[in-house]
């Protein structure tokens, strides 16, 4: 099911997009902080955005921000598209702090009180200030950390020269083996000759 407006606004709270002065809850002063020619004709003492039942000026300026920051044209306007991208965004948040901090977490895809928790734990644990806000530097950060977790150090692959040199070495080896099979040396001799055959 797709995001709704408020999850919407939920998700980009949670990822760090300004939505003007007051927030989601209308917090804050009244002086300035509410804006009658951004919100519409509203009751500043008690509506919050999150309230709102259309993208207003400062949802639309903080979708514009996520575009930019997520490689699209930033038009800031509101679509199942949009919302489906902020969505993964979220989801995929969720899946690498639950790698890298291995702490439990439900992945809805959903920025709510479980998220912002566990963000903070991340937070805290990679010294960044402590909001439970995931802006966008700290999910560039929590992607390398859960990167580099997943991705397990490679084994060194010999070259060519190496894989060469090992060709080499297991054929005189196989040689002297025979040799010392056939009669043709003697154990002593072949032991001196491995030896000198191995690096």
């Amino acid at each position: 099911m797709p995001l709704s407006l408020v999850d919407l606004r939920e998700n980009l709270d949670g990822l760090g997009y300004y939505l003007g002065p007051r927030g989601l809850d209308g917090l804050g002063n009244n002086f300035n902080a509410c804006d009658r020619d951004v919100l519409g004709n509203i009751d500043c003492a008690t509506t919050a955005l999150r309230g709102l039942e259309y993208v207003e000026t400062y949802t639309q300026a903080a979708i514009a921000q996520f575009q930019q920051d997520a490689n699209l044209t930033p038009d800031g306007k509101d679509g199942v598209d949009l919302r489906a991208t902020v969505e993964k965004t979220v989801k995929i948040l969720q899946n690498n702090l639950k790698i890298v901090t291995g702490l439990s977490l439900p992945i809805t895809g959903n920025y709510r009180r479980e998220t912002y928790s566990i963000v903070k734990v991340y937070q805290r644990n990679r010294r960044f200030p402590v909001t439970g806000i995931a802006a966008i530097s700290v999910r560039r950060q929590l992607d390398a950390d859960a990167r580099a977790i997943q991705t397990p150090s490679p084994s060194p692959t010999p070259s060519p020269s190496e894989l060469e040199s090992l060709r080499k070495l297991r054929s005189d080896l196989s040689q002297v083996k025979n040799q010392f099979f056939r009669g043709a040396i003697t154990e002593s001799e072949f032991v001196r000759r491995v030896y000198d055959l191995i690096p």
